[in-house]
């Protein structure tokens, strides 16, 4: 709790900063992602934390996102709803279970910077919000690692391909429970393009000391094909799970996306799932652009375990351009 305090200490410190007399720059951003799932089951399993809804439609995720930026101070908040929020965030206080991030940063130069608050997570390549992910349902790696966080960050960028950040997190995915942990990232890219990501957490979650490593590399094959090949693995009071996937995306045109995943995820002694599981699966997604703002997803998707399942979903985002 004490480290909450902290949180609040620096955002009404903040609105101190904010009133000084610089420009104030306010950004807003909206987002949705409504779906249909249709599965020869009624109910989806308990493992999954997005598009959990069944043969009717739902919506997923709805976002409401603002920024203010004032002198090297920014405040960002995010409220958000929607089934993934009713699962993910289950086992959070009420009064946070809305809360998609709330965080205050401030920018000491241009190579360091710190960021107080609930974040995203600093684990993984998919995002919480869909339209940032190249594949329509989550992987196994995504769902059963931290999608946001809480704590202290501090950022270091020595130049624009190579960045470095440190974590002090509340634990391993925890708004109003406290469980000291740390966190780190390392990123490199290319003037061509690629990208590699090495993301790690230390902490202890109950059963005994955790470590966590995530992995991805983005390597561009041509200027219309895209390859992704990313890892997890971890280790808790002596026994380990990891899971691993690839997938190519095709853009013909800019706003038109192709990607064809393959995955699989193993945690034989039950750390991170209710119990002993493993599992492959093999998916397609196509995007289409039906108008500036909305984008239409479909996914047809195999797995070893719950067989076929056919995934549609309507994507709206919206974004300011500040002033």
């Amino acid at each position: 709790m004490s480290l909450l305090k902290s949180i609040l200490f620096v955002f009404a410190f903040s609105s101190f900063c904010f009133g000084q007399s610089d420009t104030l720059k306010i950004k807003y951003a909206l987002f949705a992602e409504t779906y249909y799932l249709h599965s020869a089951t009624d109910v989806k399993s308990p493992i999954f934390y997005n598009h959990t809804t069944v043969n009717q439609p739902a919506l997923n995720l709805g976002l409401v996102e603002f920024s203010m930026q004032k002198r090297n101070w920014t405040i960002q908040a995010g409220m958000m709803l929607g089934t993934y929020v009713q699962k993910n965030l289950a086992s959070e206080p009420d009064y946070w279970k809305q809360i998609y991030q709330l965080n205050a940063q401030i920018q000491v130069n241009p190579t360091n910077q710190l960021v107080f608050g609930i974040i995203p997570s600093h684990i993984g390549v998919e995002s919480a919000k869909n339209s940032e992910n190249d594949c329509l349902s989550r992987s196994y790696i995504a769902e059963n690692s931290p999608y946001y966080e809480t704590g202290i960050t501090w950022n270091y960028l020595p130049n624009p391909n190579l960045s470095f950040r440190l974590l002090a997190l509340t634990g391993w995915q925890h708004i109003g429970k406290y469980k000291p942990a740390l966190g780190s990232q390392m990123t490199f890219s290319g003037s061509t393009g690629w990208k590699f990501n090495s993301s790690h957490f230390w902490g202890d979650e109950g059963k005994g000391f955790r470590m966590f490593f995530n992995h991805y590399i983005l390597l561009p094959l041509s200027k219309q094909f895209f390859w992704t090949l990313g890892g997890d693995v971890g280790m808790e009071a002596g026994h380990w799970w990891n899971g691993g996937l690839t997938y190519v995306t095709w853009k013909p045109k800019a706003n038109i996306r192709m990607s064809g995943r393959l995955e699989y995820y193993s945690d034989p002694k039950a750390i991170i799932m209710p119990q002993a599981f493993s599992d492959v699966t093999q998916s397609l997604t196509i995007d289409v652009p039906v108008m500036r703002q909305i984008v239409l997803r479909s996914e047809l998707k195999h797995s070893r375990e719950f067989g076929n399942e056919l995934l549609f979903a309507v994507v709206f985002h919206k974004q300011s351009s500040g002033n």
